[in-house]
């Protein structure tokens, strides 16, 4: 089951546990035709912070950075404080090389356990040794816009070579590498990705660009040694392990001797960045011309069809590849996950066990502990979660799954899987649910902002809100949000119980 799968229902099961009193008989609500909505304030909150963070990228990728700079720092001072967008937003500016935009945006943070991980992993990837000025900032950041948008790699690498602009600055040093990279002129590449580690050797971001030069320059021994000082890096939140994943994968697909090979890491790598068309299409081709690596590509397709929500075919495909290879982790464990999806928990446990001795992984044992509670062995699924939450407490699936035998733990687990997963909108709002149920209606509604902001068409938003809206005596509006949920999903809002105090 995906994450997003197992963490609705969580959402359900908090609400329905709770303390908040249901009514006897579900009410289907009537749909009708609405002009206003429940939740106008939230409404222009978002609509003014997505359209100036569209205008400050867009006038970015276009190389007008003093521009894109001043639209940026418009939404910092301007935006509601809201922990979930300034952590965000400010990643991204991070990464433009606005260091000092992304610093004011840390300021803003409470200091709370959603946003400690996220600064710690931001810093250690792309924070320069010392901070620069705004006016090196901002020619720095054109530098980065033009090189990597503009296809005008060459000219800018010269000029940064050849300018005392921000002479003394790590940064500087990585962007000419950057320059010198991408023009494939990789000798002048590496000596200036070494530069900027011997002034700065914390930065990730740096050892990433310095893996890839090594493995483009077929220096394979030399970009794995790299990749394994990288790999050693502990990274708390799913977005910079994501980084890391895809830098390893590129580095991987580089230095493979075997071309079937080198597929399979070219594809997992485009899957990774989120092309997984892509990355389909170069598995078909090289299944074609390969027999002997044919179970890992017949496996990997499988989970990319079956993380995409496309189970029939990705059962056929990791079923071809565990008939080849029996030992093939994807397969199994994919296989795993489709029969607990479809309810076969004997089968689905068969799996998880072969899959738990072929890796130190936590995923399969959260997998032997869900199964055994799919069938009714609650005391034996409990004894496997509390044994992994002792070594492991960082790990989202086994936090998300352990709730259901350990609800009394909901008050801790969410937020910290809020903290490694800033955009997994269900925790948002299983948070917003639990909240509720406590009667916290003023923390509820902050934790509904963080989901509104990730997608504003989520029907278990307005269901939520709608709960927010009666508790405050505000019945019509309360009565718009339902209607709302109801036009997006109306079996959802057949099912489920209205709340009342």
């Amino acid at each position: 089951m995906s994450r997003k799968n197992l963490i609705t229902a969580l959402c359900i099961f908090i609400l329905l546990s709770g303390s908040v009193k249901a009514e006897t008989t579900v009410k289907p609500l009537n749909v009708k035709a609405e002009t206003t909505v429940a939740n106008m304030d939230m409404v222009i909150k978002d609509n003014f912070i997505k359209s100036k963070y569209a205008s400050a990228e867009n006038r970015f990728i276009q190389s007008n950075v003093k521009a894109s700079y001043d639209d940026f720092n418009d939404l910092i001072n301007k935006a509601s404080h809201d922990d979930y967008v300034f952590l965000l937003y400010g990643i991204k500016m991070a990464e433009y090389g606005m260091f000092d935009l992304a610093d004011k945006l840390i300021h803003r943070l409470d200091d709370n356990n959603f946003t400690a991980a996220y600064v710690k992993d931001m810093k250690r990837f792309y924070y320069p040794s010392s901070m620069l000025n705004q006016k090196d900032i901002i020619y720095l950041s054109d530098a980065y816009s033009n090189i990597v948008y503009n296809n005008m790699a060459l000219e800018t690498t010269s000029e940064l070579v050849n300018t005392v602009i921000a002479e003394e600055s790590d940064f500087k040093n990585y962007l000419i590498a950057l320059g010198y990279y991408k023009t494939n002129n990789l000798q002048q590449a590496l000596k200036y990705i070494n530069n900027a580690i011997k002034e700065n050797d914390l930065n990730v971001n740096y050892l990433c660009l310095k893996a890839k030069i090594l493995a483009d320059s077929k220096k394979s021994s030399q970009a794995l040694k790299v990749l394994s000082e990288i790999k050693k890096v502990p990274f708390l939140t799913t977005d910079f392990q994501h980084k890391i994943r895809s830098a390893e994968e590129y580095v991987l697909y580089k230095t493979s001797k075997a071309e079937p090979l080198k597929d399979y890491h070219l594809a997992y790598y485009y899957h990774l960045q989120g092309k997984s068309l892509l990355a389909t299409k170069v598995l078909q081709s090289a299944i074609l011309t390969s027999k002997q690596y044919s179970p890992q590509i017949f496996a990997l397709l499988g989970r990319i069809y079956y993380e995409n929500d496309e189970p029939v075919k990705a059962e056929d495909f990791v079923s071809r590849a565990y008939r080849e290879d029996h030992d093939n982790y994807i397969a199994v464990l994919t296989l795993a996950d489709i029969n607990y999806d479809n309810r076969k928990y004997e089968e689905s446990l068969k799996y998880y066990k072969k899959a738990k001795k072929m890796t130190k992984d936590t995923y399969p044992q959260v997998g032997i502990a869900k199964s055994y509670l799919a069938m009714e062995q609650t005391k034996k699924a409990k004894k496997i979660y509390e044994k992994l939450l002792k070594k492991n407490k960082t790990n989202e699936d086994l936090l998300v799954e352990s709730l259901k035998v350990l609800p009394q733990r909901v008050d801790y687990y969410l937020p910290r899987v809020a903290s490694i997963d800033l955009s997994n909108n269900d925790i948002w709002l299983g948070l917003a649910g639990h909240a509720i149920k406590d009667g916290n209606y003023n923390m509820a509604s902050t934790y509904l902002n963080n989901s509104y902001y990730i997608d504003e068409n989520n029907f278990k938003y307005y269901y939520y809100l709608s709960l927010i809206l009666r508790a405050k005596g505000e019945d019509d509006l309360a009565e718009k949000s339902l209607i709302r949920c109801a036009d997006i999903n109306a079996d959802y809002a057949s099912k489920i119980r209205e709340y009342g105090n």
